[in-house]
């Protein structure tokens, strides 16, 4: 490498902005029928995936993994356990909680439970990119409706829910094929306040 061409990369290094980290906790569904290679699909594909294209608009997640479960209550709502304060819980489990999932065999949701954000994967169902706009990385998917602020507001029913999730694959498809999430990382970077602002007022 010549001093030029040394000192133009670490220009560009020192120009690029730092990273914005985000903390993930993972729980893994003790309760869940799911089978070892599902889960291996999902670490290796899916979310290894998920990682590199946020990555690529300055997202960086740091994260933990613990034991957790999906419980239902006498009514039939979910009960999770395992859940930490302060972070995104992604929830792996074999399929979505009937009272939410409705028999429709989503791959994903995304939520806030007693405060707290949560992505729940379907690991049976979730899936890497394959179709531009209409079928995105799961993780990726579900990740956004959290850092984009769709969790803070309830589901809009009809046309204009549809019209949210095509939202959420737009800018998926964006960051996946173009490498374009600066709307994103504004978006994730007023998430973080949010969240800080939230645990604060709890504690």
């Amino acid at each position: 490498m010549t001093r030029r061409e040394f000192v133009s990369a670490a220009a560009a290094v020192s120009s690029s902005p730092a990273l914005l980290v985000i903390p993930v906790h993972q729980v893994i569904d003790a309760r869940a029928k799911h089978t070892p290679e599902q889960l291996h699909r999902f670490s290796s594909g899916i979310w290894t995936e998920a990682v590199r294209d946020f990555r690529r608009c300055g997202i960086q997640f740091q994260g933990t993994q613990g034991p957790g479960e999906i419980r239902r209550s006498p009514g039939g709502r979910p009960v999770f356990n395992g859940l930490r304060d302060g972070m995104i819980n992604l929830i792996l489990t074999g399929h979505l909680p009937m009272a939410w999932d409705k028999g429709r065999a989503l791959p994903g949701l995304s939520t806030r439970h007693e405060g707290r954000p949560i992505c729940i994967i379907a690991l049976r169902y979730a899936h890497g990119h394959q179709i531009p706009f209409v079928s995105v990385n799961t993780c990726v998917h579900e990740l956004l409706h959290v850092l984009l602020g769709d969790i803070f507001e309830s589901r809009p029913k009809g046309l204009p829910g549809f019209g949210r999730e095509l939202r959420i694959d737009w800018y998926a498809t964006r960051l996946w094929l173009f490498r374009d999430g600066a709307a994103i990382r504004e978006a994730a970077r007023a998430y973080l306040d949010r969240l800080r602002t939230e645990l604060a007022a709890r504690t």
